[in-house]
């Protein structure tokens, strides 16, 4: 803590005697004769400790107590107001304006001395109180944050950002019970790369991450902001689409199909070709639980692998749809 006292007074006396009291028990002086420029003072110094007589011309130290006590730039300020006002009304009101201590004048040397050092011990309290605060802050922001990345952890797949397998199924378990409670309709979308081990083969593992990685941006960037793109492990994917059925989820899915065919894929400068099938699913009557939608869509999905790859296939309808 800073050992600065500013002193408040119009007459020039007061303020060599004020002053010699002072920095004779080893504080810092600041000197003002009004309260508009102690006001300036405080805010520009930072003392802990303000020492003001109460009559002085601009701002009295009442009113220089109020101002300090009401202006968000000003942190704790110790305040002792020195005057021959003794009624108990005068006292009451700086009290009320926020003094913390009172002289009355004429002062002995002892009496001042030790209000000094009483608010000297109570500004050295505050100012490790409010250390200790911002200490507790920072580490509240701290474990804030370490929470939250727990929680990502615990939510996202590492490699491509999406949610998942875990919270996909989370996810799914809250569309049922939505369903359930409400009636709401959805539905979802299987899909895997075609020939993703080829990838592996052919260029390493870092490609089959890029691919991976580069296929999750795409999913990403072409769904309602309201679906959820979910990576199930390996190189399948599941994309729940809330309040559509399943002809609306299969335009989106002939739509994220579209989207891989059309990406620019590459690897260490090489140009790669990605394609991926899909498989169409909404919820019905007959389910009983959110596996069986999955299973269905699944099912959708091989229909899509039979048939020659790069296609949508929706659950229930004979023909998947090829690549346009």
């Amino acid at each position: 803590m800073n050992r600065k006292v500013l002193i408040v007074d119009d007459d020039p006396a007061m303020l060599r005697l004020l002053e010699k009291y002072v920095t004779e028990n080893g504080f810092d002086v600041l000197q003002a004769t009004n309260g508009r420029d102690a006001l300036e003072l405080v805010l520009a110094e930072a003392p802990p400790i303000v020492i003001t007589d109460w009559m002085m011309p601009e701002m009295d130290g009442v009113e220089l107590c109020r101002a300090l006590r009401q202006h968000e730039g000003v942190r704790f300020v110790y305040i002792i107001i020195v005057t021959a006002h003794s009624e108990i009304d005068r006292v009451t009101e700086a009290f009320e304006a926020g003094v913390d201590d009172f002289v009355s004048k004429p002062f002995r040397r002892p009496e001042l001395v030790a209000r000094l050092r009483a608010g000297e011990h109570i500004a050295r309290l505050e100012d490790d109180l409010m250390k200790r605060t911002c200490e507790v802050h920072h580490l509240n922001a701290e474990m804030a944050s370490a929470n939250e990345k727990l929680k990502r952890m615990a939510t996202t797949d590492e490699l491509t950002g999406l949610l998942n397998r875990r919270e996909a199924m989370n996810r799914l378990k809250e569309l049922w019970a939505s369903k359930e409670r409400y009636g709401t309709i959805f539905s979802c979308i299987m899909l895997d790369i075609d020939f993703f081990k080829k990838f592996n083969d052919t260029y390493g593992h870092a490609a089959g991450d890029a691919v991976l990685r580069a296929t999750a941006g795409v999913l990403q960037a072409n769904v309602r902001t309201t679906d959820l793109v979910c990576r199930m492990g390996g190189e399948e994917f599941l994309v729940l689409c809330p309040s559509v059925r399943a002809r609306e989820a299969g335009v989106c899915a002939e739509h994220l199909r579209a989207a891989v065919e059309a990406h620019d894929y590459a690897y260490d400068g090489i140009g790669l070709r990605v394609a991926v099938s899909l498989g169409v699913a909404e919820w019905d009557a007959d389910m009983t639980k959110s596996d069986e939608l999955l299973r269905k869509a699944d099912d959708a999905l091989y229909l899509s692998k039979q048939s020659g790859r790069n296609r949508v296939t929706i659950a229930g309808e004979a023909t998947p749809a090829a690549a346009r």
